[in-house]
């Protein structure tokens, strides 16, 4: 085979392979607030303090980095992990401690969250501090990272209202079952 032959064959492959991975990419994005279920709710003025009520009944305690997943087969959970470990290693710091909750077994949950994976931010003063995705982005790889967004949030001397992320496109799975 020519030289030019080879580099033809060469760009035919990488422009394949580029299409490939963006035609996953795309299937793989969704809206974290699709019909805006969580964004009307969090216009209430008594939202934070219900999120908080329930979030006592089920012996979540102050000062908790709160994981939402589920027990169904949700690719999306897993791409967490890390950005689950960034959030305990800087907000540990500071008196936060991590818990998982299954969509499944807070079933009030399923109501006010669209999407899961999720996050709710507790302070240490029972405060709402965060409640949305941990990243944005195409496929499930890319993308911003809320990380150190979601930390000052989490540890700013100054609160007035909890931070709800509803408008963010990224990897997500419907809590709607």
């Amino acid at each position: 085979m020519s030289k030019k032959g080879s580099w033809t064959l060469l760009l035919v492959w990488a422009i394949s392979l580029l299409s490939a991975v963006l035609f996953y990419s795309q299937r793989q994005i969704s809206e974290f607030d699709p019909n805006g279920t969580l964004l009307h709710q969090s216009t209430s003025t008594t939202f934070d303090a219900s999120l908080i009520s329930l979030l006592k009944d089920y012996n979540v305690p102050a000062g908790s980095i709160v994981h939402v997943g589920t027990q169904e087969n949700c690719y999306c959970d897993t791409l967490t992990d890390s950005h689950q470990t960034q959030l305990l290693n800087k907000l540990g710091k500071i008196g936060y401690s991590g818990l998982t909750l299954d969509i499944e077994n807070v079933p009030e949950l399923a109501t006010v969250l669209p999407s899961v994976p999720a996050l709710i931010v507790v302070d240490t003063l029972y405060n709402l501090r965060y409640l949305g995705p941990y990243a944005t982005g195409y496929g499930c790889f890319t993308g911003k990272d809320l990380v150190d967004e979601i930390s000052g949030y989490a540890s700013s001397s100054s609160h007035i209202n909890a931070v709800v992320k509803t408008e963010a496109d990224g990897c997500f799975c419907s809590s709607q079952r």
